[in-house]
């Protein structure tokens, strides 16, 4: 199944069904369908994707608006993290694996490149399905598009040095990288896509966002 079918088609076909069944469709889209040029970003921005992936998501939260169904909901997230059972290629597992096998690359003065371009807001998973369990029972109308966004800052890089902070990790070995992402297959990346939250802290769900904070999670979980 390509891209195209699982972010767009697929939802299409989901928000149709649920409009017959009476239901209601949550679309978990991305920060990624805005270009990052023009931060925060509101629900009600213009998207600009940079990349297929945004593209095909902002194409997938069209084709579940247009489905005219009474209770079809895009929520938009950023970059996420939590707990996992085996290893995975996310960012918030490959940065404290990356310091670990380089660690004796600190003794031999070689040193990688660490993204220090792009600006991310990390959100942590189980924030998010606290989020949607009390959005489900929520009695009052809910916009079409909502954000949900950690509040938080960094860069890749930044996240490197939090991980070393906590695994107690050397780091000189990892340099950062400010430049865009160029070259051939290099992947086009917006520089800072934070989603604005006003419209959904405005909702006044018990709790509000109840976000984690990056570091603080994390000290927890890798003990």
């Amino acid at each position: 199944m390509s891209s195209c079918q699982l972010n767009a088609a697929v939802p299409s076909h989901l928000a149709l069904l649920s409009k017959k069944l009476g239901y209601t469709l949550v679309f978990i889209s991305t920060d990624y369908v805005f270009d990052g040029t023009s931060p925060p970003y509101t629900p009600s921005a213009k998207t600009n994707p940079l990349n297929l992936y945004g593209q095909t998501k902002r194409d997938g939260e069209e084709a579940v608006l247009a489905a005219d169904a009474p209770k079809v909901v895009v929520l938009r997230v950023p970059v996420l993290y939590g707990p996992t059972k085996k290893v995975r290629f996310s960012i918030d597992r490959l940065l404290p694996l990356h310091l670990q096998s380089q660690n004796s690359d600190s003794a031999t003065g070689k040193t990688y490149k660490m993204d220090h371009y792009a600006t991310r807001y990390p959100t942590n998973v189980q924030d998010i399905a606290n989020f949607l369990a009390r959005l489900s029972v929520w009695k009052n109308p809910i916009p079409p598009i909502l954000h949900y966004s950690g509040a938080e800052p960094f860069t890749k890089y930044e996240m490197c040095l939090i991980f070393a902070k906590i695994l107690a990790l050397p780091h000189g070995h990892i340099v950062p990288d400010a430049d865009p992402p160029s070259g051939a297959g290099a992947a086009s990346r917006p520089k800072d896509c934070q989603l604005y939250t006003g419209e959904t802290e405005s909702l006044g769900l018990e709790g509000g966002l109840n976000l984690s904070l990056f570091e603080e999670w994390w000290t927890d979980y890798l003990k």
